[in-house]
């Protein structure tokens, strides 16, 4: 049995007719939205983001990010690869301060 944290719960069971799976309750939208929103964590990041892109006029490199949040390099990398996949910025491959936001950071807080 798995136990979601919308309070569903997830039975599957084998019988002579089959595998048999049953959902105790629907997901409910709410659910779903909450997965299309940054976490808190990534929405320091994005904070961070808009503000930089605000002061100096283009995005931060890595490196500022890196030293903002005092995290190492692959953390940040790690978490520019996650806001991008998704959706929550955008950037061009191989052009250095290309992120651009593509959410409404407002609404979010």
């Amino acid at each position: 049995m798995l136990h979601f944290s919308e309070g569903a719960t997830l039975g599957v069971t084998w019988s002579q007719d089959g595998l048999q799976v049953q959902l105790s309750k629907p997901i409910t939208s709410d659910a779903s939205t909450a997965a299309h929103r940054p976490t808190k964590r990534q929405l320091d990041y994005l904070m961070f983001i808009r503000k930089y892109l605000t002061r100096y006029g283009r995005a931060p490199a890595e490196s500022d990010i890196e030293r903002h949040f005092l995290v190492s390099a692959p953390s940040v990398n790690q978490m520019m690869q996650m806001l991008e996949r998704r959706g929550f910025i955008t950037r061009q491959a191989g052009v250095p301060r290309s992120a651009r936001i593509c959410i409404d950071l407002d609404s979010q807080t």
